[in-house]
């Protein structure tokens, strides 16, 4: 049986995606021709925007991305998508029509267009299923350091990949070269983690091209910029152009303006249900309501984060500073659903509107920690070069256990990549999140939180 080929069954997913739009618009135009004040050509304009809108949103929700996690996790980028496309067209009808028929069509529209998509979804991937096995992934290191990271690589992509995971050892290159030979070819694609030397690394890259195998790079702190680097020759010699891991004075004036916006419109929507996360956590377990905690933002400025409490009233205490955990005795049951809908971090709201932290962002961390990270952490400290946020990229595809090392690649990928588009991708990925039981902290061993079995991290804990 052929294997799945992830990339090719994102793009006809969309172009299934797009037809089904495109015909729920035009049954609702064909019905209603005219709806309200607006007329047959308006319709018409207005349901492609709908049609486009839809296909927009469900693309930053990266419904096609190579890496989907099957249907449920297409489902809820859908549901999204209806609920934020709904949420555009009901703004479009108050502000030029204010017609309560043009309304009730585009909800109708919406929520047909959904349930469309939904069941185009269900079909195909009953199909894939059924004529194609998952592919064969081989994820490969000479670091028995990188064991944990294996693991979690192998585990996390098990709905997808039918992963095996092998730690070579330390052996020559002439074995490692033999290994590649005799084992490359048994899989479909080979991920490489970062313990391999340059010249494992040369071999690993070479054999998988030279068997035409999809290629998977866990790249080194180092290589950051590479993947926004532009093309520049000199005189006839092409090289990578790397530019500075910095947002500009004009581009942190709008991100300001927006954190501001953001931050008080978010406010007045989350009133009352903060007033009602702060009536559970007073009655159901004693101590403040409100927890503060010293956190470093820009240039490692120490400040106070406002969080919902979610743990027993001074548990540091009892074990002092360390990270939370699978199955944390601190945490109060209404704690653990707070965590998992991340409703505690409302308050930090807040701390965007003082100006100690920005809506998007690195996540701040703890003096006690971020001292220890610098110290063994390559480029570390390059993430204190922007506000810290209430919502990160290491926030929408990371987790509570996420290795610390990826995080800080995240941040510093964020940094160098910084645009308002991407902040409203992430922005939309974290309201994603909270229906994804994976994006929840550690779950299982294999996702310990750990910089390695040596560092001083373990102590901390």
């Amino acid at each position: 049986m052929k294997a799945r080929n992830m990339r090719a069954e994102g793009r006809r997913s969309l172009l299934l995606n797009a037809s089904v739009l495109a015909a729920a618009a035009f049954a609702a135009w064909a019905v209603l021709p005219e709806c309200g004040p607006i007329g047959m050509r308006n319709m018409i304009f207005l349901n492609m925007v709908y049609v486009c809108g839809m296909l927009c949103f469900m693309h930053w929700l990266e419904k096609y991305s190579d890496l989907i996690s099957g249907l449920y996790e297409k489902t809820v980028s859908t549901a999204l998508s209806s609920i934020y496309m709904f949420a555009v067209t009901a703004l479009i009808n108050l502000l030029i029509f204010g017609s309560a028929v043009r309304l009730a069509h585009d909800a109708l529209l919406c929520l047909a267009g959904g349930i469309f998509v939904f069941g185009t979804d269900a079909l195909f991937e009953a199909y894939c299923s059924a004529h194609y096995r998952p592919p064969k992934l081989l994820i490969i290191d000479t670091d028995s350091n990188n064991l944990r990271r294996m693991k979690r690589i192998k585990y996390g992509v098990l709905r997808i990949y039918d992963s095996w995971y092998e730690d070579v050892g330390k052996i020559t290159p002439e074995d490692f070269r033999e290994f590649a030979a005799d084992r490359f070819p048994q899989f479909d694609a080979v991920c490489i983690l970062d313990g391999l030397s340059d010249e494992e690394y040369h071999i690993a890259v070479n054999t998988a091209t030279s068997l035409n195998k999809e290629l998977f790079i866990v790249p080194e702190m180092i290589d950051v910029g590479k993947t926004n680097a532009k093309i520049v020759c000199f005189d006839d010699i092409l090289t990578l152009y790397m530019p500075k891991t910095e947002i500009g004075t004009v581009e942190l004036f709008v991100k300001r303006a927006v954190d501001i916006l953001v931050s008080s419109v978010g406010l007045l929507l989350a009133a009352v249900p903060m007033a009602v996360t702060a009536a559970a956590v007073k009655a159901t377990s004693p101590g403040p309501v409100i927890y503060s905690q010293v956190r470093y933002t820009r240039d490692k400025r120490k400040f106070k984060i406002y969080k919902f409490r979610t743990m027993v009233a001074d548990a540091e205490k009892l074990r002092g500073p360390k990270f939370a955990e699978k199955d944390d005795p601190r945490i109060t049951k209404v704690g653990r659903i707070l965590r998992s809908a991340r409703i505690d971090e409302l308050p930090q709201l807040v701390n965007v509107l003082k100006g100690d932290m920005s809506i998007v962002g690195p996540r701040p961390e703890r003096p006690v920690f971020a001292d220890v990270f610098e110290k063994e952490i390559e480029r570390y400290g390059d993430r204190f070069k922007v506000k810290a946020g209430l919502t990160s990229l290491s926030h929408v595809y990371g987790r509570y256990s996420t290795y610390i090392h990826d995080r800080t690649y995240y941040d510093l990928f964020y940094i160098s990549h910084y645009s308002l588009p991407l902040d409203f991708k992430i922005l939309l990925l974290t309201t994603k999140t909270v229906f994804l039981k994976s994006a929840a902290e550690g779950e299982d061993d294999f996702k310990e939180k750990t910089v390695a079995v040596t560092s001083k991290e373990v102590s901390l804990k």
